[in-house]
């Protein structure tokens, strides 16, 4: 009687292979997890950089200060000073002006601004509930000799006391809080944003890490793959940025306004280099995991052999 299987019947075997659609649907979806895998990583690490941002205060008062003094404020200093000259010498405002101009170079004067300028910033982040103050008349007290120098220089005739009571009369500003800490307010709402981008993309990219894993055919070169993704995702935005924050720099023939945007995108790059870090133990450990298991197959299949070795003679005696 002729058998089942001799008869050309296939009969199904545990090791039947995956339909062919069923093997298209998994690299696609796989794809579209990596994909997910990728904008999550994108998010985590610009989230991450952000929050680090924002709780350095130093660096977001240095990069408000770099916009305030890009010559708007620092020509509206000037302009403010001349126009005290004109009051108080009655000289004509060309002339003013021109004093004003020839010793804008002088350090004394670019102190005296930027003092100015610092105690604006500084009242910008004033907290809710202080007062914030600009004291004019202390900040602009080096001026008053270079100023009767200049006039002087061009045979113009001034009353020094006038000039030294216009100044001395210069009243301290004082800053509503409300507008003080707008900036306070906005660094906060941006903290906040960011700290739920950085809980969105992380889970995600949890999640979509462990589909990734599930749908691979080799898990541990999955989480390699992954890990190694992460890695280069942190050293390129570690290379963009400083390559940015170079190409912004006014000193590199970037525009003074963004001045500021060369000192955030220069700041804190220690969180992506710190990503990167730990994204490439993971790589570490898992190849050393994997080639710890291969030595260890590697060793076994040794053994089995010289055991079959070993039965071999013993058969034949």
């Amino acid at each position: 009687m002729e058998s089942i299987r001799s008869s050309g019947v296939n009969l199904p075997t545990g090791d039947t292979p995956l339909k062919p659609w069923r093997t298209s649907a998994r690299r696609g979806t796989l794809s579209v997890v990596l994909w997910a895998f990728g904008l999550a990583t994108t998010l985590l690490l610009l989230g991450l950089w952000g929050r680090a941002i924002t709780h350095d205060q130093p660096t977001v008062q240095a990069s408000v200060r770099a916009v305030v003094d890009a010559g708007v404020a620092t020509d509206r200093i000037y302009a403010w000073i001349a126009e005290g000259v004109t009051t108080s010498s009655h000289v004509d405002d060309a002339t003013a002006e021109q004093v004003v101009i020839d010793l804008r170079e002088h350090p004394e004067i670019e102190a005296a601004v930027g003092s100015v300028i610092d105690q604006f910033v500084a009242a910008l982040f004033t907290p809710e509930g202080e007062v914030a103050t600009v004291e004019l008349a202390g900040s602009l007290e080096p001026v008053l000799p270079l100023v009767l120098a200049g006039l002087a220089a061009r045979d113009v005739s001034v009353d020094e006391s006038a000039l030294t009571a216009a100044l001395e009369n210069a009243e301290t500003i004082d800053l509503g809080t409300g507008d003080a800490a707008t900036i306070i307010d906005v660094v906060e709402d941006a903290r906040s944003l960011l700290s739920l981008i950085v809980v969105l993309s992380g889970a995600t990219l949890l999640l979509a890490g462990s589909l990734a894993i599930w749908l691979s055919e080799d898990g541990p070169e999955m989480v390699r793959r992954l890990a190694t993704r992460i890695l280069i995702s942190a050293l390129s935005f570690a290379v963009l940025f400083r390559v940015g924050s170079w190409a912004l720099d006014p000193k590199r023939g970037g525009s003074p306004i963004a001045g500021g945007g060369s000192i955030l995108l220069g700041s804190n790059g220690t969180v992506f280099i710190f990503v990167a870090v730990v994204a490439a133990s993971v790589v570490g450990g898992v190849v050393w995991l994997v080639q710890r298991r291969t030595d260890r197959s590697r060793n076994e299949h040794t053994r089995i052999a010289e055991s079959d070795a070993d039965t071999r003679e013993l058969v034949g005696i």
